[in-house]
């Protein structure tokens, strides 16, 4: 049962890791949102309450605390995914989407 639960959370989370950051054709923080973010928080970043998946819109967070929050390597044994190879310009174009939510 234990192994069963442990699948299940692997391929959760990898559903939403994209730490892949070689997109030119994404261009603004919603494209970037709905790529990284989406999967997981939903398009209108209502989240999945059944799943423990917050919403991130109308976080009391500011900008640079989401841009923070999404590269820092402090998710360890949290569902949020770590994106520490995203630079600080894309972070920053996911952040103020979300805050436009």
């Amino acid at each position: 049962m234990r192994l069963l639960a442990s699948i299940f959370v692997l391929a959760l989370l990898s559903g939403c890791d994209k730490d892949l950051h070689d997109h030119p054709h994404l261009t603004t923080g919603k494209q970037m949102f709905e790529h990284h973010c989406a999967g997981c928080h939903q398009k209108t970043g209502q989240g999945q309450f059944l799943k423990g998946i917050p919403a991130n819109r109308a976080t009391a967070l500011s900008e640079e605390q989401i841009s923070h929050k999404v590269t820092s390597d402090e998710t360890v044994g949290s569902k949020m995914p770590s994106f520490p190879n995203m630079d600080e310009e894309e972070s920053a174009k996911i952040a103020s989407y979300v805050k436009s939510l």
